[in-house]
């Protein structure tokens, strides 16, 4: 053979070589859609194996639902989306595969952090979490956490003009319940209570609600319960844009912008959002100085808020870094009427600042060991600025001023060794918490510390039965703290019947706020107590889930009890009602229990409807002496209903909360032997309707409806003594909403 020969036969060989491994190895496309909308299934899991079952390869879809392999052999193709069915079928080379996911309404897992080793599916928790989700805030248009808490059965919302929405859990409301974002607390309290009108929850990814003790693992303030904000996080998108208007008959103006880049390990977020209320008079003549008609005074005050975000993460493998600022301004007007000949109105603006500031280190040391460690600095600061207005020259000059800050310095970490295979866990943490404040109206040097260590260990005996026992060691720097010991139970008593039942001793310090700040407006005029002692309490509580389910349609039941016995308990009472004065005193004893259920039904239709109804049923003791007064209960009652037009991309979803007539307590003058008596808030109703079309895949979503459609406007209580007062009403007026509210919301999505 010469060389030429030799030459051309080596050719053809490398020739063939190359093409078999062209043909072995072909351009394999995987595109992956919803059954019902044909719209891509982004970040959708992908995985290939052998047909003996061995993994080879895998990834994501893009934002066209599409994955692209190189193959040269039929494999085994699995995907995996979260709120679909699994599908698994073969995949064999050059083929253009089109797969259309169905959706999977019964077995989403909704995942929780509160209180957990590690996060898990909320069905697995030890604890009772009940969870609203992102989906449910969108199509409800909520534009605060008010609005987001409104429609729980067990939660009960209270409404001050001025001070803003409050909460009450299991019938204890204010400093009782633990606010956290993203696990770190929520410092800024007037009046005991936290506003949450001013929480924005454009950026929220779920809301965890926890109702009983969590005083072992959070501390003080957790006697009622937690309610954790947990925030959205980018894991995907290289570039993404969101936004979102919202308008309504009322006055609110709301706009909205969340940013976040990805790039290699580091991830940047920005986000901003405004809110403008131009206020709301209900006619209460509450000021009845106006002249000639002319009412300048708004029971519901114009309001400009504006929350801003900004955060770092790094993320290599399990460790990771995580830098955040949260900003929030709000200014709230109050216009009064003027003096009748001098045309003069004495005005104010109330100015509040919140910043919070956190570092946030968390790693995997080891297959079992973990740890988490958070630092954060929060700000709040409140100031009035008193105006003299000139209606006929239209001038206006600030006569005076008054500040209050307060501080909050917080470290907390923890340390968790949960061995993979085994039936035992462990959890140790500390944190520390330090509070000073200064001001006009907050007595010089008032500073007040908290320091605890906590350890907890949870335990499975067998598969279905899970104890968890923990204990938390506190040194408070003005009180002395109890040992607090807690005891969580999970039964799996059958696969779809879950029984939980726990123990808890709870411990709350009072604030500095309840000590030393004396706060006026011009509807308020709330007085410190320095004599006031820490509040403890046995809590017990216990709740059982059942679910029905079959392949198109859930049935769920969930009932559940409690039972609060607590000591000193710190209530904010209310000493004249005529000027609204009222002060935080100790009461010898307060106890609260009842129960809930919660109903149900899902279909893949589309319908779903849910019921729930509430009793609570309270009694005080004012000597702490054993002589309690007669429990008095009230009820509350849910009905939620959602019928979603997949196809469509639209959905239907109408809200109405009842509030049964409720108790309150009032004060009895000293020189009248002093002590507490009840008065009663007449019931009332809550129905809202929206309609949610998604539009240009996903991209835009209008929302339109209606709110307080049965426009509740004023609540009246009852009940009031004569003890000759000046002006004496058995019955009082005061402000409850501004009315029906019809409304409309854009949000937008752009990413890449």
């Amino acid at each position: 053979m010469n060389v030429v020969e030799k030459y051309i036969r080596y050719s053809i060989i490398a020739i063939l070589l190359s093409l078999s491994l062209i043909v072995s190895a072909q351009k394999t496309l995987v595109t992956i859609i919803d059954e019902d909308t044909s719209e891509p299934c982004i970040y959708a899991n992908v995985a290939l194996s052998s047909l003996d079952g061995s993994y080879i390869i895998g990834g994501i879809t893009d934002e066209k639902g599409k994955i692209e392999f190189d193959l040269d052999r039929e494999l085994k193709i699995t995907v995996s989306f979260v709120g679909y069915e699994d599908f698994t079928g073969s995949l064999t080379p050059g083929e253009n595969l089109l797969i259309r996911l169905r959706t999977d309404f019964i077995n989403v897992e909704t995942v929780v952090v509160t209180g957990q080793y590690q996060p898990k599916p909320v069905d697995k928790s030890i604890y009772r979490i009940d969870v609203i989700g992102a989906n449910t805030l969108q199509e409800r248009g909520v534009n605060n956490l008010a609005e987001a808490l409104s429609n729980e059965t067990s939660l009960r919302l209270r409404v001050d003009p001025s001070l803003g929405t409050s909460l009450e859990m299991q019938g204890m409301g204010g400093e009782n319940i633990k606010y956290l974002v993203d696990g770190i607390p929520l410092v800024g309290r007037v009046g005991g209570n936290i506003d949450l009108s001013q929480i924005n929850i454009e950026n929220i990814d779920h809301i965890e609600i926890l109702q009983g003790p969590m005083s072992v693992q959070y501390g003080t303030n957790a006697i009622a319960g937690v309610i954790n904000i947990i925030t959205k996080k980018n894991n995907y998108f290289r570039n993404l844009l969101k936004g979102d208007i919202y308008s309504d008959n009322k006055g609110n103006y709301n706009f909205g912008l969340y940013g976040s880049v990805i790039r290699g390990k580091n991830t940047i977020t920005l986000s901003g959002y405004r809110h403008l209320f131009q206020g709301v008079d209900i006619d209460l003549n509450v000021d009845t100085t106006d002249i000639d008609g002319h009412d300048r005074y708004m029971e519901f005050k114009p309001k400009l808020v504006y929350n801003a975000d900004a955060e770092y993460k790094y993320q290599n493998q399990d460790f990771q870094l995580k830098v955040k600022s949260q900003y929030m301004n709000s200014l709230v007007k109050h216009y009064s009427n003027y003096l009748e000949k001098i045309v003069l109105a004495y005005d104010a603006d109330y100015h509040t600042t919140r910043s919070l500031n956190s570092i946030t280190i968390s790693d995997r040391l080891s297959e079992s060991l973990t740890y988490s460690v958070i630092g954060a600095y929060t700000y709040f600061g409140r100031e009035t600025e008193f105006i003299t207005s000139d209606l006929a020259l239209l001038t206006k000059e600030t006569t005076k001023t008054a500040s209050t800050v307060f501080n909050n310095i917080m470290v907390r970490g923890d340390f968790t060794y949960a061995p993979q295979g085994k039936n035992y866990s462990f959890m140790a943490g500390w944190d520390i918490n330090h509070d000073n404040g200064s001001g006009d109206r907050i007595e010089d040097g008032a500073k007040i510390g908290d320091y605890g260590f906590y350890i907890s260990n949870q335990y499975r005996p067998i598969n279905k039965l899970s104890f968890q026992p923990g204990i938390r060691f506190i040194y408070n720097t003005i009180y002395g703290a109890p040992l607090i010991p807690s005891l969580n139970v999970q039964w799996n008593i059958i696969e779809r019947l879950n029984f939980r039942v726990s123990y808890a001793r709870g411990f709350r310090a009072p604030s500095l706020k309840e000590l030393y700040l004396d706060f006026k407006d011009s509807n308020h005029d709330l007085s410190g107590n320095k004599d006031l002692k820490a509040e403890t309490t046995n809590s017990y509580n216990s709740s059982l889930e059942y679910t029905l389910q079959n392949a198109d349609h859930e049935l769920k039941f969930a009932p559940g009890i409690f039972y609060n016995d607590g000591k000193d308990a710190i209530t904010l009472i209310v000493t004249d009602v005529q000027s609204n004065s009222a002060t935080n005193v100790n009461l010898g004893g307060r106890r609260t229990l009842g129960g809930e259920i919660n109903a149900s039904f899902i279909s893949r239709s589309g319908l779903m409807i849910r019921a729930g109804f509430s009793r609570i049923g309270e009694t005080f003791d004012n000597e702490g002496e054993g002589d309690y007064l007669p429990i008095i209960y009230y009820n509350n009652y849910t009905f939620n209903t959602k019928l979603s037009f997949r196809k469509y991309r639209t959905t239907l979803r109408a809200n109405l909360k009842y509030y049964g007539k409720t108790p309150s307590l009032a004060s009895i003058p000293e020189d009248q032997g002093g002590g507490y008596y009840r008065v009663f808030t007449d019931p009332y109703g809550d129905l809202e309707i929206t309609i949610t079309k998604s539009l240009w895949n996903n991209r835009l979503i209008l929302i339109v409806g209606g709110k307080n459609l049965l426009n509740n406007i004023e609540g009246r209580t009852s009940g009031y003594r004569n003890y000759g007062q000046d002006g004496y009403q058995d019955s009082y007026s005061s402000p409850l909403n501004y009315g029906r509210t019809y409304f409309i919301k854009l949000n937008f999505k752009l990413s890449q």
